[in-house]
């Protein structure tokens, strides 16, 4: 019997391995094979450059900006303080690595800085790709919360603080104090040698300028390890930064903005729009106030100035960005003539007793030189020559000097020499002679006209006209040296320097830098001129008098010409004045560009000033 074949029951087996799961297999052996082979050359290849660049990568070395250094007034009222900032940055290498998300993200930077695509994606190419780079600075506070709100969709982006200045009284003390400003390109590489960052601010005028190096302070570092974005994730190694010095300004700022407002009310009320006015203490040669006007807002500058208020101000006919008081440049006219009499006197042509005739004119060589009187005043001595502002006796006392020696006066009582004071910009004024006439004139022969010195150039040399020209600054310095004896001081504005501490790190002292070449007695004499000026029986006395300030002091008005050579051209007037008259305190000069009437327009806001000094003696010399 045969057996029948074993049949069982369901579906026949299938093969072991299928298409689908074959095709599987084969897809995952390929792209293990591919990890294989980046692996490969990531290890063989490239591996020690991508290891280098790890390592860069992590630890990052960043600057700790200093604050700058708060500026003050004597008494410690603060004039300026740094006010945070936020700017938006950015990492470079933080950025999203698709090209397509990339591309998106510079769109939205572009539309929440106002900065065009492609000036973004330029500045960002050309960055370090590790640094924040600023792609706006100085946020608003509706731009700045805008923008923290888009910043998860910002990859590599941060809102940063800084500190900038803020001044708040520019119009008052703008001209001193100045302002800071991004450096200019030209700069750049010799303060990055000094440690300076491409985007930090530095002094551009004023004292922010002249004191740059005890206001700036020490940068501080940080060693930081951060992610792939830039951002930090520890802080390795630091080094604090070290604030700059604080300044204690010579200023009394209540005397400051006294100052302002007499030199603006006296502007206003005579239709003028420019003049200046110095105080200085004559014991110690310390600036007490400083005002140039027209003035202008000094945090323009600090923010970023628009090329429309720049354009404004630099094509103001009235000057705003110039600083008269230290850099305009204009003849002194009658406030001159203590130098013309102090030369006579000491050189010998003249005694304290010698009497002089006033006419109304003089005639030298048929050039007919007038008095401002149009009649004789009669003879006079030198201190009623000087209180009467006599021009006619000082023609004949500087034909008697000379003009080299009047020079050479000129110069001791500080003329035509740079006052080394803590700011740029400081102008010498001129001191002409025979001899720089000479080397300026550029003419081959020396003995024509353009360049012959003539009798007519020494003798309007004597009243503060002929080529001559100074500044306000220079002319208070000049009345502080008749002040105090003849003693000429620098002028500094400083009074103190504090550290971050608040320790005193330097303190101002008086230094004289020459002595005039005179006797006392002589000295003495010219003071008296002065003093009988602003005294009864003469009319300056009217503004002491309407004031309620007595007229213990000396003083000198000057209306000076100016614009060619002739009669009836138009004029600037000056005022200089020291008080009290036995031991000086105060010494000032008032400048009213192109005033016609110094006595009228310049004498009563030197008046105003020595008011206020007098009725705030006790705050202002308070230490």
């Amino acid at each position: 019997m045969s057996e029948l074949p074993l049949q069982l029951g369901g579906v026949a087996p299938q093969p072991r391995w299928s298409l689908r799961l074959t095709a599987a297999a084969t897809l995952a052996v390929l792209v293990i094979g591919l990890l294989a082979v980046k692996l490969a050359q990531l290890q063989v290849t490239d591996g020690s450059r991508l290891a280098a660049m790890a390592q860069a990568n992590t630890i990052r070395h960043l600057v700790l900006e200093a604050d700058r250094g708060i500026i003050y007034d004597r008494h410690g009222a603060p004039l300026v303080e740094n006010s945070p900032v936020w700017s938006l940055v950015v990492v470079p290498a933080g950025l999203t690595p698709a090209a397509r998300d990339r591309a998106e993200e510079l769109v939205l930077l572009a539309r929440l800085t106002g900065v065009a695509e492609e000036k973004l994606a330029a500045q960002l190419l050309n960055a370090d790709p590790f640094a924040p780079a600023t792609v706006k600075a100085n946020l608003s506070q509706a731009d700045e919360l805008a923008i923290n709100e888009r910043l998860p969709e910002l990859p590599g982006a941060s809102i940063a603080q800084r500190s900038i200045r803020r001044y708040g009284e520019p119009m008052v003390f703008g001209h001193v104090l100045g302002y800071v400003g991004p450096i200019d390109p030209s700069q750049v590489k010799s303060l990055r040698a000094a440690g300076y960052q491409a985007d930090e601010m530095v002094g551009k005028v004023g004292v922010e300028a002249g004191l740059e190096e005890l206001l700036r302070g020490t940068d501080g570092w940080a060693d930081v390890e951060v992610d792939a974005r830039g951002q930090v994730k520890r802080v390795l190694e630091t080094q604090a930064a070290v604030p700059g010095h604080a300044v204690y300004l010579s200023l009394d700022a209540a005397l400051q903005r006294s100052t302002a407002a007499s030199l603006a009310a006296g502007l206003a009320r005579d239709h003028k729009t420019a003049g200046a006015s110095v105080v200085i203490d004559p014991r110690t040669g310390e600036v007490l106030a400083m005002i140039s006007l027209p003035a202008y807002d000094t945090n323009l500058f600090t923010r970023g100035i628009s090329q429309a208020d720049f354009s404004r101000l630099l094509n103001d006919p009235d000057k705003p960005l110039l600083n008269r008081a230290i850099a305009g440049q204009y003849a002194p006219g009658s406030t001159f003539k203590m130098v013309t009499a102090t030369a006579g006197l000491q050189e010998g042509k003249i005694t304290a007793e010698t009497l002089l005739a006033c006419p109304p004119y003089i005639n030298v060589n048929g050039w007919i030189y007038h008095n401002w009187a149009s009649y004789s005043l009669g003879r006079m001595n030198v201190a009623r020559a000087l209180a009467t502002s006599c021009d006619t006796f000082f023609y004949q006392v500087a034909s008697m000097v000379g003009d080299v020696t009047l020079a050479r006066y000129a110069r001791a009582y500080g003329f035509g020499t740079a006052k080394a004071i803590e700011m740029p910009g400081v102008t010498a004024g001129l001191v002409p002679d025979r001899i720089w006439k000479q080397l300026q004139c550029g003419v081959p022969d020396l003995n024509s006209d353009e360049c012959r010195w003539s009798e007519g150039d020494t003798i309007t040399f004597g009243i503060g006209q002929s080529y001559l020209l100074t500044t306000p600054l220079n002319q208070a310095v000049y009345v502080a040296t008749l002040a105090n004896g003849g003693h000429l001081l620098r002028p500094t504005l400083v009074h103190e320097v504090r550290d971050a501490s608040g320790r005193v790190v330097q303190t101002q002292k008086a230094e004289v830098t020459s002595d005039v070449p005179a006797s006392a007695g002589n000295i003495q004499s010219v003071r008296e001129g002065m003093r009988q000026e602003i005294n009864p029986p003469y009319h300056m006395n009217y503004w002491f008098r309407a004031s309620g300030v007595p007229a213990d002091g000396g003083g000198k008005t000057g209306t000076a010409q100016w614009g060619g050579s002739g009669l009836d051209l138009p004029t600037h007037a000056w005022f200089v004045f020291f008080a009290p008259y036995a031991q000086p305190e105060i010494a000032l000069s008032v400048f009213v560009e192109r005033g016609e009437l110094s006595e009228v327009q310049a004498a009563p806001i030197g008046v105003d000033i020595t008011k206020f000094y007098r009725d705030n003696l006790s705050s202002i010399r308070r230490q």
